[in-house]
């Protein structure tokens, strides 16, 4: 019983901060919610961090697996560590299409476009965008396939 009122309570969360249907499956971060669009039918699942310093746009029927990141920015480590040269900041928007699935514990990097009906394979870094209907895979992530476009 705990199990349903704990995912009924969960749907409500989705739908009150988004308003939207999207599913969300357990805690995760998000940096500032009024930078994040996110798409109808999404599913958020437990550990997933969304910068979201910038811009995050997230479309229409999307996964986002177990711990995946989507950032939107980079820190500027030169202001934490004196001795490190001036690393560039990165502060560029990070969108994903619709129906792509983020596999666990991928990586989205800052500028990143993930064009529909793609998947990200778990674990991959994306520092390019990827076309659509690819899988990538890898650090940095590569295309590892194509898939049919249907109709």
């Amino acid at each position: 019983m705990y199990n349903y009122v704990k995912y009924f309570f969960l749907q409500i969360y989705g739908f009150l901060l988004f308003k939207k249907r999207v599913g969300v499956f357990g805690l995760f971060k998000v940096g500032n919610i009024k930078n994040v669009k996110i798409g109808d039918n999404c599913a958020i699942n437990p550990g997933v961090y969304i910068s979201a310093r910038n811009d995050v746009q997230i479309g229409d029927n999307v996964i986002l697996s177990i711990n995946c990141m989507l950032l939107d920015s980079s820190l500027d480590v030169s202001l934490y560590v004196q001795s490190c040269p001036k690393v560039p900041y990165l502060n560029s928007s990070t969108l994903i299409k619709d129906n792509v699935w983020i596999g666990a514990g991928a990586i989205i990097l800052p500028g990143v476009t993930i064009e529909k009906f793609s998947i990200v394979a778990a674990g991959s870094v994306v520092t390019k965008n990827v076309p659509a209907y690819t899988v990538v895979a890898g650090n940095p992530a590569k295309i590892i396939k194509k898939l049919k476009e249907k109709n």
